[in-house]
């Protein structure tokens, strides 16, 4: 990582300059480590301004009691002058530093590409951590709409993420099986599976759609004809085994369909399960033993409020039945049992209300503040053109994740639905999404490792005075070797131009990006950057000549091949091809 360790070595760097300019006025170093937190090492918005910029000396001169652009000045001969990568240092009012990197520097970072290859970008700052992310849990009593699509993406976006951070991560469906939901739904398979047989059972009047519910009921049917009939009158030998049986074709549909954009899960978690071997009271047991609850009028309450939720939960109802969130202190006290580290919850966006209550849960079996983190994925709105279209999961109509599959295909989706923030709304053009043309993000994309792809091909069309046939195939095949005896002769390796010198620059910042995305829970820094870094090679390819009837420019040619590789292993953490012919 390119910026995050010269962010580190600056900081060491400052907090030492700090001690031996500054006489102990009784502040801790606690005080200035909050100080500290608000110090930004980072790219300007301006490119001109150089390479990096440092608000320090503004967030520091209270501290020290000096003027900003007094205190910039000492950070400048102070730190950066001794500082062997830095080409230049600018101080601008009210006490910006700004600093451009010698090529050298970028150049010697670049090597890490070839020399990591397809590692190139992962790091092991979570190494020895477990984490699990658990994203999508749709209850099983129909299709997955948009929104589903979107939460499903992003956790396994996110957890790639982590993965390439060096966590031990674990994807999780959880299966609501074992509420009232469950049971209407079961009830609305069993009356269309009976209908079949000339059995009338009536349809539930809160049910589901029939036009969901009967895939299901078709199936029951054609797996197991009159199985559930004992006779020719309305019984049934087994409702649990029809509920079972339905909703098991149902999760059947929804891998199905999750599989079909590449969301796949490590683990199928079913509630019912929490139910079993007496685990209930059990856990009962424990929140009693631990004086976590207490009883009023009539029913069980958990002290949520004691951990910091607005108010108190009810775990078994007056009636003696448990409530949701019996389930939800089950199945956190199982996760923490299973030994993870951490815990990620993505939601959908009416489930904000489970913020408070989950993490009071974590507290109160003695979790760290921290170790439970819950994200609300907000809707999709799709549209066409001008025309919004609809969608409906409890009614039955308009376009489900089954549909926008079949009409945009996985990478558009993945792409598409990694491009915003978790907490912001968005809508998803699907007339953009089919588009074969630079308009299309996710083309523009794809087809920047396509171009480099048509450069590797040329080499192997033309014979070339200066590159050998077994350059070309160490090249053709992936091979790092040719680019790293490059790289060795950093001398006359110089950039000729903007276009290469900012090409290199943003190759040089994958690792950055991977790690700042896994930090923000932000699948979307890495969609930006790739749109960026395929704009910077769009712009470098259409602005400099590669290969020049019988003579190849070994150092462009070079360049082309660490964006390749970037955009290669960056398309991989979001789940999408990168084809080498468009």
């Amino acid at each position: 990582m390119l910026v995050n360790l010269l962010k580190d070595r600056f900081l060491s760097d400052l907090k030492e300059l700090i001690k031996k300019n500054k006489k102990d006025d009784g502040k801790s170093g606690a005080s200035l480590d909050k100080i500290f937190k608000s110090i930004r090492l980072e790219e300007p918005k301006n490119k001109e301004f150089g390479d990096l910029t440092t608000n320090a000396a503004m967030v520091l001169s209270s501290y020290v009691k000096k003027k900003p652009m007094d205190f910039a000045e000492e950070v400048r001969s102070g730190i950066f002058s001794k500082w062997k990568m830095d080409e230049s240092v600018a101080i601008i009012n009210p006490g910006f530093i700004n600093f451009n990197l010698k090529d050298r520097a970028i150049i010697e970072n670049l090597n890490q590409v070839f020399i990591e290859d397809k590692n190139y970008g992962g790091n092991n700052s979570g190494a020895g951590r477990k984490i699990q992310i658990e994203y999508v849990s749709s209850n099983p009593t129909g299709s997955l709409h948009i929104g589903h699509g979107r939460w499903g993406v992003l956790g396994d976006v996110l957890s790639a993420i982590y993965v390439r951070n060096g966590y031990d991560v674990q994807r999780e469906y959880y299966v609501n099986d074992y509420g009232t939901q469950a049971k209407i739904f079961a009830a609305c398979a069993k009356s269309l599976y009976l209908k079949k047989f000339g059995v009338r059972f009536a349809y539930p009047q809160d049910g589901y759609p029939e036009t969901a519910v009967s895939i299901v009921a078709e199936k029951l049917y054609k797996d197991y004809g009159d199985k559930f009939i004992t006779s020719s009158s309305e019984a049934i030998t087994d409702d649990i085994a029809i509920e079972k049986n339905a909703i098991d074709i149902m999760l059947a549909f929804i891998r199905n369909t999750l599989s079909s954009i590449g969301v796949e899960f490590d683990n199928w978690f079913v509630e019912s399960s929490l139910y079993e071997n007496n685990n209930f009271e059990k856990v009962i047991k424990f929140l009693k033993d631990n004086s976590l609850v207490y009883e009023q009028e009539n029913a069980l309450w958990f002290k949520s409020t004691n951990y910091g939720d607005d108010k108190d939960r009810v775990i078994i109802r007056s009636d003696g039945n448990p409530t949701y969130f019996a389930s939800d202190i089950m199945y956190l006290i199982n996760k923490k049992e299973r030994g993870f580290d951490s815990l990620i919850y993505i939601l959908g966006a009416d489930h904000h209300g489970y913020i408070s209550r989950l993490k009071a849960i974590g507290k109160s079996i003695g979790m760290a503040d921290d170790a439970v983190s819950i994200i609300i994925g907000q809707l999709v709105r799709l549209v066409e053109g001008k025309e919004v279209l609809k969608m409906s999961r409890r009614k039955g109509r308009g376009m489900t994740l089954d549909d926008l599959a079949k009409d945009v295909g996985k990478d558009a989706i993945r792409y598409f639905f990694s491009m915003n923030s978790f907490d912001t709304h968005m809508d998803f053009d699907i007339s953009l999404a089919k588009k074969k043309s630079s308009q299309n993000p996710v083309f523009y994309v794809q087809y920047a490792h396509a171009r480099i792809g048509s450069i590797i091909r040329k080499l192997k069309e033309i014979k070339l005075d200066n590159i050998g046939e077994k350059e070309i195939n160490e090249i053709e095949n992936s091979s790092a070797v040719f680019c790293v005896e490059v790289l060795k002769n950093l001398k006359s390796f110089e950039f000729k131009n903007n276009s290469e010198r900012n090409l290199a620059w943003v190759v040089s910042l994958f690792p950055d990006i991977v790690y700042d995305a896994c930090k923000n829970n932000a699948p979307y820094f890495l969609t930006q950057y790739l749109y960026r870094l395929s704009g910077e090679f769009h712009y470098f390819y259409n602005h400099n000549i590669i290969i020049s009837r019988n003579k190849a420019n070994i150092k462009r040619l070079v360049l082309a091949l660490a964006a390749k590789t970037v955009l290669k292993n960056g398309l991989g953490i979001l789940g999408i091809s990168a084809p080498e012919k468009m």
